[in-house]
Order: structure tokens, then C-alpha cells, then sequence
């Protein structure tokens, strides 16, 4: 035989109360207790408190566990259907009468106020009784019981409608206790019907029925231990669980709330919405692993294209740009100098006697030279500034932006020394080079060919000066005393170098020839 839904409790009555006049009565309990070590019954007298009398039992312990009523509210009698004034406990059969009996009897000996919660009884359509119990002491000195009791404002039919319309499962659960109040399982006080279709089981079998044993795996997948973490901390709590049934995996969320003297748990299969999350979640992925292989093959192929246009750019050999190259950086390096009006110079260098080194040590001594030359070029210019490139042969261009005359000589001339001084081993022997450079600085209004022509001019004096020396194109030698060569005089077309905005080209003329 299943048992009455009951609970009972000393504590936290305010908080589980529905009814106002329950914290107020018991307020004032508790006033009366403190000052006075017992409670005197004339504050609670029925004649006294007013409309909440209506709601009120007073009883007198007769003995032998029974109790008469001495009072009963026509609230209560309304309700109940039945005036059990002037009639004892005992009358009241069955679970409810115990129950009533046993609360009676706590109550006298323990001296302190109690709550309780109760399924109704001749009322089948209430769903829940909240009674407040308050032991006091008459005039004569002899107990007295005050019950305020009031109907919970919810009935059945009610409850039942708002539970089946739900789209979550819903159970109400009252806790059972063991050997020091620890929980050991709970009692199912309400189901709805899509917790009976999860469940497998009728509403009307799972009332009453034991947590544990209508709700398979609730152990299992840490449930219960939650549960219980709500009752006992009365703090809700919501997660998502998975589970397993008839070998399929699926997913609920969940999400409990502490009720009286145990919990309510509402729960949601989210199973399909889980799968689309994840099916999401894996296109999700999918597509941005797509997404990283695409940047990746995109980010290769302009490596590839940024080296394919470097290799395009640069003669194999010496590592420098070459003569294509060389030219597209120059007219920019050009452009930008008339833009910004600033200083830029070109250093021309051709290697002296190279025809005997190759025919000394064959090409491939030739080729260490020309790659010794590129290495010596590049050091100690700045990068992305300054240019190198070959122009085809022995002979190699240095464009300096930003550098006149006196910087492009002193640079000029580390890399002379630096040549002349170098050993170049080369299977076993030792290839000794030297070079001669040509020198100009843009003049703020010429073209590049008239530039590169005067550059040329320069390292074409050079050469016929004796080699291995610096000169710029006005035929003034860099730091070096040499007696000037009849037919070496100054170009008489040379301007110095004055910044400043471009006011049109003059007539170029023709640079001399050039030999090595």
C-alpha cells in the first residue's frame, strides 16, 4: 500500500510557507517564547486573531495519544466538507489520523513550532494542506495545540493541466533519509505525462514510486548527486546530461529546483538538437579546415610567385639584380628623388683585366671573381635602399638614394680597397682582382640614360686613368694625387647637384664610348 505524501520540519518554515500569516504567527511564537520560556495560549486565542481565525484548529491532548477539537475555522470546515469540533483525532482514520497524531505528539514534547505539508484527505480535489503547529500553555497551566492551516493555492486538476501542457518531463521528488539524515533515495509526489512517456511507466504507477528505482542510470550519470546538492544548498541548478537507452545515446537538459523537503526536476530530450550541434559544429570544422588548406595553397603559391619574381629579378650568378631589374628599380629610385627632390648616385664598376683572369683560371675562376664581387657589392649597403645589379659581363651598377657626391665616393672607394685586397681561392689558387668605378649624381633634372651615360663617362676615365681607381664624372680623382691625363678633362656639361622641383629636361648629349 502506497503512503500519504507527508513532510515535516522545524526549520526554514518561512521560507517553505505559503500562506503570509504563517512568518507572522510564527513571529510572533517566537517573541513570546523568548521572553516568557513557553508560549501563553490567550494571543492565539481564536477569539482574538480575526479573519485568521478562520483558518485555525485548537486542540487539548485528552491522553493516551488523542486530542480533542476545541476550535475549527469555518474556512477550514468549508473545505474539509466535515465540523470535527468537539470530536477527537482518533476519529480521523487511516494515514492521515496517524500522521496527525504523531505531529500532536512531537509538538507537546519537543515545545517547539512545527511545519507540515500534507495531502488532503475527505477534500480529494486539494492538492496540499500547509499547517503551522504551535505549542502553548492555558491559564490553568495545561497544553494547548494551535494549528493554522491553510489549503495550498493550487488544486489538482489544475496542477495536472499545467504538467501534461508542459514540454518537458517534470517530477516532484520528496527525499528519504537514512541513519543520520543523509539521503538514500527519493519518493516521486508528481509526474507529468512526458515524464511518463520518458520513463516508460504510467503517471499513476509512478506516484509514490521510489526516484531510484522508476528512473533507471539517475545514479549513473550523476543526477542524484545534484539533485541533492539542490535540496539540501537550496540553490537551483541546470546541466546537460547524456544517457543510454535501448542502446542509443541521447541528451536531456535539466534543470532542478529545491521543493520543501526534496526537489523538482524538469527535464528536456535534446537529442536532435544535439546531433544538428554537432553536425553543425563538425561542418563547422570542416569548413574551416577548407577555409586554413585554401590561405595556406594561396599563401604558397604567392611565396611562389614572390620567388618566382625574385628569381625572374635576379642574375643567378653573382646573387645581384639584374640588368631588367636593375633598370625598373633605378627609374623609381629616379622618380622618387624628383618627387622629394633628394640626392641619388650611380657607382659603375668594371673589373680590370678580367679577360686574363679568365683565360688564367678558365670560366670558373671568372665565375668565383664575379661571385666574390656581387658578395663585396652587397655588403654594408642598406637594405631596401640601395641597389646592385650587373649589367651583363665584369661590369656591376651600385644606385645610392639619398647619397651625393662625397657619400657614393667614400662608399665607392671601401669597396675598391676591399677588391684589391681580397684573395680569391679557387681550386687551390689564389685569384687577386681590382676594379674601376665611374661615379655620377642625378643633377635634379636629367634622364636615367643621361645619368647612367655620365657613370659611364666617369669609369671610362677610369680605365684609361690606369684602373683600379675611384673617379667621378667632373674628372676630380677621390682622395688620390694623379697628374691629370691630356684628354681627361672635366665634362663641360656637369651641374652640381641643387634639390628642387622638376622645371623640364635639357638637351642630353652624347657620353664618350666605353671600353674595358
Amino acid at each position: 500500500m502506497k503512503s500519504m505524501y507527508r513532510e515535516t520540519h522545524e526549520t526554514g518554515i518561512e521560507e517553505r510557507a505559503h500562506a503570509p500569516a504563517i512568518p507572522r504567527l510564527l513571529a510572533a511564537w517566537n517573541e513570546l517564547h523568548e521572553r516568557y520560556g513557553y508560549v501563553p495560549f490567550d494571543p492565539f486565542d481564536p477569539v482574538h486573531l480575526g479573519p485568521d481565525a478562520e483558518d485555525l484548529i485548537v486542540l487539548v491532548p485528552l491522553g493516551d495519544d488523542d486530542y480533542v477539537y476545541v476550535h475549527q475555522g469555518a474556512t477550514i470546515r468549508a473545505t474539509v466538507g466535515l465540523d470535527m469540533t468537539g470530536r477527537r483525532t482518533s476519529d480521523v482514520r487511516g494515514a492521515t489520523g496517524t500522521f496527525f497524531r504523531e505531529v500532536y505528539a512531537r509538538v507537546l514534547a519537543d515545545k517547539k513550532a512545527l511545519f507540515t505539508l500534507h495531502r488532503g484527505g475527505p477534500a480529494s480535489e486539494v492538492h496540499l494542506w500547509e499547517r503551522l503547529l504551535l505549542p502553548c500553555r492555558d491559564s490553568d497551566g495545561s497544553d494547548v495545540i494551535v494549528v493554522y492551516s491553510k489549503v495550498r493555492e493550487f488544486r489538482d486538476d489544475l496542477l495536472s493541466a499545467i504538467l501534461d501542457a508542459s514540454l518537458d518531463g517534470i517530477l516532484a521528488v520528496r527525499l528519504r533519509r537514512g541513519a543520520g539524515g543523509r539521503p538514500v533515495d527519493g519518493e516521486l509526489i508528481a509526474a507529468n505525462r512526458r515524464a511518463s512517456q520518458f520513463l516508460g511507466r504510467p503517471i499513476e504507477d509512478l506516484v509514490d514510486c521510489q526516484l531510484l528505482e522508476a528512473f533507471p542510470g539517475v545514479v549513473e550519470t550523476g543526477i542524484w548527486d545534484r539533485c541533492i546538492v539542490v535540496a539540501e544548498t537550496r540553490e537551483a541548478a541546470e546541466f546537460t546530461v547524456s544517457y543510454r537507452q535501448d542502446g542509443v545515446d541521447g541528451w536531456f537538459e535539466a534543470a532542478v529546483a529545491p521543493l520543501g523537503d526534496g526537489f523538482m526536476i524538469t527535464f528536456a530530450d535534446i537529442t536532435a538538437r544535439k546531433q544538428a550541434e554537432d553536425a553543425a559544429e563538425l561542418q563547422r570544422l570542416e569548413f574551416a579546415a577548407a577555409n586554413q588548406a585554401l590561405k595556406s595553397e594561396i599563401a604558397r603559391r604567392q611565396a611562389l610567385e614572390t620567388e618566382l619574381n625574385r628569381l625572374a629579378a635576379i642574375d643567378p650568378l653573382t646573387g645581384a639584380l639584374n640588368r631588367r631589374a636593375l633598370t625598373e628599380g633605378l627609374q623609381k629610385a629616379l622618380s622618387l628623388a624628383e618627387r622629394y627632390a633628394h640626392a641619388i648616385s650611380v657607382v659603375l664598376l668594371d673589373l680590370d683585366h678580367f679577360k686574363a683572369i679568365n683565360d688564367t683560371f678558365g670560366h670558373a675562376g671568372g665565375d668565383a671573381v664575379l661571385r666574390q664581387v656581387g658578395l663585396t657589392l652587397g655588403h654594408g649597403l642598406r637594405e631596401g635602399v640601395d641597389l646592385v645589379g650587373r649589367l651583363g659581363g665584369e661590369e656591376f651598377v651600385v644606385v645610392l638614394p639619398y647619397a651625393g657626391i662625397d657619400e657614393a665616393v667614400a662608399a665607392a672607394e671601401r669597396v675598391r680597397a676591399v677588391l684589391a685586397d681580397a684573395e680569391i681561392l679557387h681550386e687551390g689558387r689564389t685569384i687577386r682582382c681590382a676594379g674601376s668605378f665611374g661615379i655620377a649624381s642625378w643633377d635634379g633634372r636629367e634622364t636615367l640614360d643621361r645619368l647612367l651615360s655620365r657613370a659611364d663617362h666617369a669609369l671610362y676615365r677610369a680605365k684609361a686613368a690606369g684602373r683600379n681607381v675611384v673617379l667621378i664624372d667632373d674628372g676630380h680623382w677621390s682622395g688620390l694625387t694623379i697628374e691629370t691625363e691630356a684628354g681627361l678633362a672635366p665634362s663641360s656639361d656637369v651641374v652640381a647637384f641643387e634639390p628642387h622641383a622638376r622645371r623640364g629636361t635639357r638637351p642630353r648629349r652624347k657620353a664618350p664610348g666605353t671600353q674595358a
